[in-house]
């Protein structure tokens, strides 16, 4: 009975949904880890999820996608062979750039959007039976929908808006079926750009036979997409601006937006404004005075853009030649390197073949005889061959490691001055911007102390002539208490002043972290350059080391006997 019901337990155990959890993405990671020695270290450490590109849930049974916005950084995601219905929470995944989702029981395309450097997608082999909500994935390169339900033509078309894709799989789907309109023919014509359908290459008759018979069908396509190419256009121009104008940190300041801003929820000036036409025409006289203002900070911002831009340029292509410079010569030690290390071995193969074969270890006679004299010679070859090799990979080792050493220190020094001097650009751009914020800020008390002149003397008016009624409700008050004025137009003042400021704020903090991420950015950068160079000519020096003394190992007797041999040759690591 019990050996029943553990082998009952143990067959649900295998049917049971996985649930994607930490656990399961650390097992994960650690299976598809380094291997060996190197994968025993690795697990010693504990394992950052945050820091993790690749990761592999294959066959495990998964119901639903969750949890993996812990793996922010990561690339490229493998869900395939599971039982997933529909695609959801992937909107974190922000640098996926490879996605397979194959074999699972997805039903919908739906919520990619957010995937925006996706350059390979696979949902084949699901129940898709409509292609749609693909054409925002414009990094897309390879796609795959192959082996599902897809029964209609409608949507293929959007695929024309992924102007990067070159292949194309949609095999084993209901519209592949119909012989007198082959769909190969269909997507050579409809995607222009496409290269590759089901993996073969797309041939130019191809595309013509297929225009021949989907003539009508392309032209309803091309004049129903006219005015949305013109569209997306126009928003893609936008968001460059708003790029632009973001990396000069002064998006938004070529227009009214800032001034308009003011106003947004504003109580106090909306009571003041409701007289009417007088302080609507103040309103746009400050509106007029403001962009004067905004319009100069615009303009101060793209030109000091364009001067740190040339000045990074010019940093760049020193610290370039620098490298190239430094690499130029390290080559030329490695080529000398190599040079005497190609002469060496096989003269050494040659010695050890000789002393192998005359050897007293191999006639059986005593060391103490004429014949181990007669291997002297050999002996002393070895000795100098060993002398020449380890002569130039020592001075080899510290002419490229003293190389390496200075251009770092030369790169550092780079560094420190090319921060100071972006520095010193950066406050120069941000002392313009405030001297332009604070001419702002005296224009909004101008405008808030006329404001407050021509209210008071619209509701004396009013009172005046008997016509109290027609003063606003928010204004009635000011009848009994003349300080209700006041007190609005400071309510007024106060909110505009914090929209000024936290604009003026938002301009000086947005430039300070872009210089501090860009120079600490220079300086991991080069950390991480000059140690993995130190690894690669240690690693490069160590193998031709090795394979050096192998050349002892591989032609000679037993260890003891090449002890014996050899007592007189100096093998110990220099």
């Amino acid at each position: 009975m019990s050996k029943k019901l553990a082998a009952e337990n143990s067959v649900h155990k295998e049917q049971e949904p996985g649930v994607i959890s930490n656990a399961m993405l650390t097992k994960a990671i650690i299976e598809q880890g380094h291997k060996g020695e190197a994968g025993r270290l690795a697990r010693m450490d504990e394992i950052q999820l945050d820091l993790i590109t690749v990761i592999r849930l294959e066959f495990q049974n998964i119901l639903k996608i969750d949890h993996l916005w812990v793996l922010k950084n990561l690339e490229i995601l493998s869900l395939a062979f599971n039982k997933i219905d529909k695609i959801e929470n992937l909107h974190r995944l922000t640098r996926l750039k490879e996605l397979n989702l194959s074999f699972n029981f997805i039903e919908k395309i739906e919520n990619l959007d957010q995937l925006v450097l996706l350059r390979t997608l696979s949902l084949f082999g699901n129940r898709i039976k409509r292609l749609e909500n693909l054409d925002r994935l414009e990094n897309l390169v390879i796609f795959s929908a192959g082996k599902n339900k897809i029964d209609t033509l409608d949507g293929l078309e959007r695929l024309r808006f992924l102007k990067e894709m070159r292949s194309l799989n949609l095999a084993e789907n209901p519209i592949a079926e119909d012989k007198d309109k082959p769909l190969r023919l269909y997507v050579a014509c409809l995607l222009p750009h496409l290269k590759y359908y089901q993996y073969v290459l797309i041939k130019p008759e191809e595309r013509e036979a297929g225009k021949d018979i989907y003539t009508r069908e392309l032209q309803d396509i091309l004049e129903n997409e006219k005015f949305e190419i013109i569209e997306r256009e126009r928003i893609a121009k936008e968001k460059a601006d708003e790029v632009y104008l973001s990396k000069s940190f002064v998006e938004h300041l070529n227009g009214h937006r800032l001034f308009e801003s003011l106003f947004i929820e504003d109580p106090d000036g909306e009571a003041l404004l409701a007289i009417g036409e007088d302080a609507v025409e103040l309103k746009n006289e400050y509106m007029t005075e403001a962009y004067t203002f905004t319009q100069q900070i615009y303009k101060i911002g793209l030109e000091q853009y364009e001067r740190r831009q040339k000045e990074i340029q010019l940093y760049s292509r020193c610290i370039e030649m620098e490298r190239k410079k430094a690499q130029n010569i390290g080559q030329d030690i490695i080529n000398r390197f190599l040079e005497v290390y190609n002469r060496v071995c096989p003269k050494v193969k040659q010695i050890v073949t000789e002393l192998s074969r005359n050897s007293p270890l191999q006639t059986d006679s005593p060391l103490s005889s004429p014949s181990a004299h007669s291997i002297q010679p050999f002996l002393d070859e070895l000795d100098l061959a060993k002398d020449e090799f380890n002569s130039i990979f020592e001075d080899s080792w510290h002419t490229l490691m003293s190389i390496e050493m200075q251009l770092f220190e030369r790169t550092e020094e780079g560094n420190s001055n090319f921060e100071n001097t972006i520095k010193e650009m950066t406050n120069e751009f941000i002392e313009l911007s405030q001297a332009q914020f604070v001419l702002m800020r005296e224009a909004e008390i101008n405008f808030s102390d006329a404001l407050v002149g021509i209210v008071q003397q619209f509701v004396t008016f009013k009172a005046a002539s008997g016509h109290a009624k027609d003063i606003p409700t928010g204004l009635q008050e000011s009848l009994d208490d003349k300080d209700v004025i006041n007190n609005l137009a400071a309510g007024m003042r106060d909110h505009h002043m914090q929209v000024i400021d936290a604009r003026e704020d938002k301009l000086i903090s947005r430039s300070r972290n872009w210089v501090r991420e860009l120079c600490d950015g220079l300086q991991q950068s080069e950390i991480k350059r000059n140690r993995a160079k130190v690894l690669e000519i240690t690693y490069f020096l160590d193998h031709h080391r090795q394979l050096f003394y192998a050349l002892f190992e591989d032609v000679m007797p037993s260890k003891g006997e090449k002890k014996r041999l050899f007592s007189k040759v100096r093998f110990e690591d220099e």
